[in-house]
């Protein structure tokens, strides 16, 4: 089910968590074509579109937060069928390509067509509707894991969760190199900053830094 489930400044925020192996797909609400952006495609695109769909909503671009099955596996849906472009980091060409042997290696029968991407850098930035979408660089889950920062929202897939840590034993993750990531990020959990994971819920900055047992665990950090 599509649910607005926050505002980023510039228009809705909908959420959609679809699939069998469920993730968080963000369609920000913005004066372009189409009516706005997605964050993240998920794996099952047929059953978002559809969801967003219903709200009279189709994406003009898909942003990824970075190059997983489960966050950029139906980018290829939106991009045949609205002719979307697709953003991800070059730093996660390869796990994007691996997308498939990842799929059967842990045995979820899915198959992934793969867009057609341009690979941005760190810092890229995009103009989206006279706002500006930015992708903050935060390696660790994989080498090319981003925050996607617009007004007072982050995108933050899996770097940043409400409850948990996105740690997930798959190639190319680097624990202590997300340390080092949420440790540049964590002077801006704040009150006014609104954090939209890959997995769970919504929450804002100071809940994620306080309340987050998980996180503080695993960053040394005691709990306040």
């Amino acid at each position: 089910m599509a649910t607005v489930v926050g505002n980023w400044g510039g228009g809705n925020v909908w959420r959609v968590t679809s699939g069998v192996f469920p993730s968080n797909a963000y369609f920000c609400e913005a004066d372009v074509p189409g009516g706005g952006i997605l964050i993240d495609a998920g794996l099952d695109g047929a059953t978002i579109d559809a969801e967003l769909s219903e709200h009279g909503l189709r994406p003009h671009a898909v942003y990824c937060t970075h190059g997983h099955f489960d966050h950029a596996g139906s980018a290829s849906h939106f991009q045949n069928k609205y002719g979307c472009e697709v953003f991800i980091h070059k730093a996660d060409t390869r796990i994007l390509k691996a997308s498939n042997f990842m799929l059967m290696a842990i045995k979820i029968p899915a198959k992934v067509t793969l867009p057609q991407v341009t690979w941005v850098e760190s810092g890229f930035t995009a103009d989206i509707a006279g706002h500006t979408l930015r992708y903050v660089s935060a390696p660790g889950h994989t080498p090319g894991s981003c925050v996607l920062e617009i007004g007072d929202a982050w995108f933050t897939g899996d770097t940043l969760y409400a409850k948990g840590v996105g740690l997930s034993h798959l190639p190319g993750e680097d624990h202590e190199l997300l340390k080092e990531s949420i440790t540049a990020l964590w002077p801006d959990l704040i009150a006014g900053r609104t954090i939209y994971p890959g997995h769970g819920d919504t929450a804002d900055g100071v809940a994620v830094r306080t309340l987050n047992g998980a996180l503080l665990t695993f960053m040394g950090l005691a709990a306040s």
